[in-house]
């Protein structure tokens, strides 16, 4: 590593210490010094040897989806030999006090890969959000297209033909969300293909008023079906829907993306598109460590499961 540093100093003009700094993002060092010392340890292969991951997480998130995925990161990097910290979003200036290989971030919005270039030399790879190629930072990302399709299809086959979709603020029209992009985006052409309506849809702003005002807007609509197209909106759906006196799945169905737990344990037994978590994360950490090792890597998308529980059913005529 020493010689790594001297060779990136002579290269560049810089002293050892400056280089080392720039290497561990110091706000200390100007950007031009920052870019050319990034540059260069790039072009020469430099890689921090240590073997402790940084964990990037919106807000110290640790519910939901994130639980989920942070659970899945951790034991599968310590398989791998690694050592995890987990970093909010708004304390990102860790990464420059502490030592670390590489970072997995599972931020949702986009925007790190562009921050990240300017800063570090060390990997990153994005679960689930926006790439960027041109300062080697791949993402792996569920495959929302197929999973929307298998959902939809689903729910065709049941007979439904107005369906629904209910989703929180940033479902719909959030630029910067890498899934609900791509999801609202393949459930318009879908829907659209199938000779259904894609402006069946609603958001809850947060609390149960504003959802059961949101869920009954669709159901005045003529929704036979509800798709929640977030995790973490299973139990808000179903207690909204038991307030506004809506059986499921005899009036609507609901078809939820979820995971077993807790769509297992709901009554009715929730339908699920489901992200396909143990292979999301090992895909992620086998590019995490290809990009170490200097191997060339792609971005990959992983397909969703669907599973069908008690609460889709055939549609028999709608609410009475």
């Amino acid at each position: 590593m020493r010689s790594t540093l001297k060779q990136i100093a002579e290269a560049t003009g810089y002293s050892i210490a400056t280089v080392s700094r720039a290497l561990n993002g110091s706000q200390k060092i100007t950007a031009e010094t920052k870019r050319a010392v990034l540059q260069q340890a790039r072009r020469c292969g430099y890689r921090a040897e240590c073997r402790n991951v940084a964990l990037i997480v919106p807000r110290f998130q640790f519910d939901g989806y994130f639980g989920s995925v942070l659970r899945f990161l951790a034991l599968e990097l310590s398989r791998m030999g690694f050592s995890c910290e987990v970093i909010g979003s708004e304390n990102l200036e860790i990464l420059e006090e502490h030592s670390f290989c590489g970072a997995i971030s599972i931020m949702a919005q986009n925007g790190l890969e562009r921050y990240w270039g300017n800063r570090h030399i060390m990997p990153l790879v994005c679960i689930n959000t926006q790439p960027r190629h041109l300062d080697g930072i791949y993402t792996v990302a569920s495959n929302d297209e197929q999973g929307v399709r298998i959902g939809i299809e689903h729910l065709i086959r049941l007979g439904h033909r107005r369906i629904g979709r209910f989703g929180g603020f940033a479902s719909f029209h959030d630029p910067s969300n890498w899934n609900s992009v791509n999801r609202e985006q393949a459930f318009r052409r879908l829907l659209s293909e199938q000779g259904l309506e894609p402006e069946l849809y609603a958001s809850n702003s947060g609390g149960v008023a504003p959802a059961l005002d949101a869920l009954k807007s669709l159901l005045d609509r003529g929704v036979t079906a509800i798709v929640t197209v977030n995790e973490g909106l299973e139990l808000e759906t179903l207690h909204a829907l038991d307030l506004l006196s809506v059986r499921v799945p005899e009036e609507v169905s609901v078809l939820s993306w979820t995971q077993p737990h807790p769509a297992e344990y709901l009554k009715p037994t929730l339908s699920g598109v489901e992200q396909n978590f143990p292979e999301l994360i090992r895909a992620g950490c086998e590019m995490f460590r290809s990009l170490l090792a200097g191997e060339p890597v792609g971005d990959m998308l992983i397909d969703y499961r669907l599973a069908p529980r008690g609460s889709t059913a055939p549609f028999a005529g709608g609410r009475q």
